[in-house]
């Protein structure tokens, strides 16, 4: 009986990390910008959902204030914006309901956005405005 008891144990828990596993799979995201690719952490939010549902998302993004490369979409997202405080460099975010930026700098702001997610090792791109593609892995 104990061994019953053991191998449900051990199987079950494998299903569990094999579906965890597959989960974080389908939100891997990567980001290419002047032919550099980026990974992307998404938020477990809605926003992050309906962005992810919107894959394969090619988009101009154009400079502003020296700090954000941003892109109006032709839809709204679901937003629940809030009082970030601090941007770091490299933070996907949504401005409004259909305005996606990705910053690269970091500073401190009173605006408000909702995270989208996080660009790692985010780096400007040479241009002011500048083609970025954003695919499901």
């Amino acid at each position: 009986m104990r061994y019953h008891y053991l191998l449900f144990i051990v199987l079950f828990s494998m299903l569990f990390v094999s579906s965890t596993h597959a989960d974080n799979h389908d939100n891997s995201v990567k980001m290419i910008a002047d032919d550099v690719e980026y990974d992307v952490i998404l938020e477990d939010n809605p926003t992050a959902k309906a962005f992810l549902d919107l894959m394969p998302l090619e988009v101009d993004m154009n400079d502003l204030n020296s700090n954000e490369k941003f892109a109006t979409l032709n839809t709204s997202l679901t937003s629940k914006p809030e009082k970030v405080r601090q941007i770091n460099s490299g933070d996907l975010m949504l401005y409004g309901d259909d305005c996606i930026v990705v910053f690269y700098d970091s500073f401190n702001t009173s605006y408000e956005y909702t995270r989208i997610g996080h660009v790692k090792d985010f780096k400007k791109p040479g241009n002011d405005t500048v083609k970025v593609k954003f695919v499901k892995e």
